[in-house]
């Protein structure tokens, strides 16, 4: 079954910038005729600079054309790494902004912009810790959830709150090198389903690098870890009907030192993965989002494949109903 999953050739979608990437995707809430599909990416001269800003696009789900496009920015800040959820009635798009004071000293926070048509956005709020990464969240019972990550601590909090208001860690250290003897956890994908049962897919950069699959019902403060094997960079996730799930992000060859963005399927019950498809990608690439629709799985992410340059783009992928056995 693994074998009929097939894609068809990216579409660039990034406006014209020195280095488009760190995408995230979401359909389109305020569209009722379910035709079109959120992304945003960052913006920048490199992948590390002062000058991040963030695109929101609206594309055609057939085509990927480009409808309407938003800029936002922060003067004097680095707008980092863009993510997408839905309360019901708001779109909201987090992300991390990252200055540097006049003594030199790197300052940080967390902001939130939302809409609720889709075509304006909202005054930023600044909310959560500085120094704290907040990489994701998600909604369950009107409270938003997710992990933050602080380097030098070497663990994530989950927080909780209202990325719109205020969030800050409801449960702190819920796993790193002190309490498992895993060094430096950082991004993940956060999902939590209906009946409240959180899963958490997370990467890692240090001792084995390895990934980690985190689950817990609420109120989450029990959670069980498994090592996942793999290195899994800027991870994105969805679920798929029958439990099991689609897992995206950053694959490393560690002996040729070469980069790609893949596709898994994880096993929820054997807490296994096993890789779909390589996408095209090489170099600076990963940080995809994920939007599944029926047989349909559409991804955004970036590379550098065509001509050494990062660019962001969309890829339709299909065959998932071949998944359920």
């Amino acid at each position: 079954m693994f074998d009929k999953i097939q894609f068809e050739k990216p579409v660039r979608i990034s406006k014209p910038a020195k280095h488009a990437a760190f995408t995230d995707l979401h359909d389109n809430p305020f569209d009722d005729s379910h035709k079109t599909l959120f992304c945003c990416y960052r913006e920048a001269q490199d992948h590390v600079s002062p000058d991040g800003r963030i695109r929101i696009l609206t594309l055609d789900k057939t085509t990927f054309n480009v409808i309407r496009h938003t800029r936002l920015s922060l003067p004097k800040y680095d707008l980092r790494d863009p993510k997408f959820s839905f309360d019901g009635q708001r779109l909201i798009l987090t992300a991390y902004a990252k200055t540097f004071l006049e003594d030199g000293t790197m300052f940080t926070k967390m902001v939130s912009f939302f809409s609720t048509t889709g075509e304006s956005w909202s005054s930023r709020n600044e909310f959560g810790e500085s120094r704290w990464w907040l990489w994701n969240h998600t909604w369950y019972k009107e409270e938003a959830y997710g992990f933050a990550y602080n380097r030098p601590s070497e663990f994530i909090s989950l927080f909780k709150g209202d990325p719109t208001r205020s969030m800050q860690a409801y449960r702190p250290n819920l796993f790193g090198r002190k309490k498992q003897g895993k060094g430096y956890p950082n991004e993940s994908a956060f999902l939590i389903d209906d009946a409240g049962t959180a899963s958490v897919f997370l990467r890692r950069d240090a001792d084995t690098f390895s990934a980690q699959f985190g689950t817990a019902v609420a109120p989450y403060v029990n959670w069980q870890w498994y090592d996942l094997g793999i290195y899994i960079g800027g991870p994105a996730a969805v679920a798929l009907k029958d439990g099991n799930f689609l897992v995206a992000g950053r694959h490393i060859d560690w002996q040729a030192r070469k980069f790609s963005t893949r596709l898994w399927h994880f096993n929820a019950d054997t807490k296994t993965l096993r890789e779909l498809v390589t996408l095209p990608s090489a170099g600076d690439t990963s940080y995809p989002g994920l939007v599944l629709e029926g047989d349909t799985l559409y991804c955004s992410y970036y590379s550098c494949h065509i001509d050494n340059e990062a660019r962001v783009y969309m890829i339709k992928i299909t065959g998932v109903n071949t998944l359920y056995s």
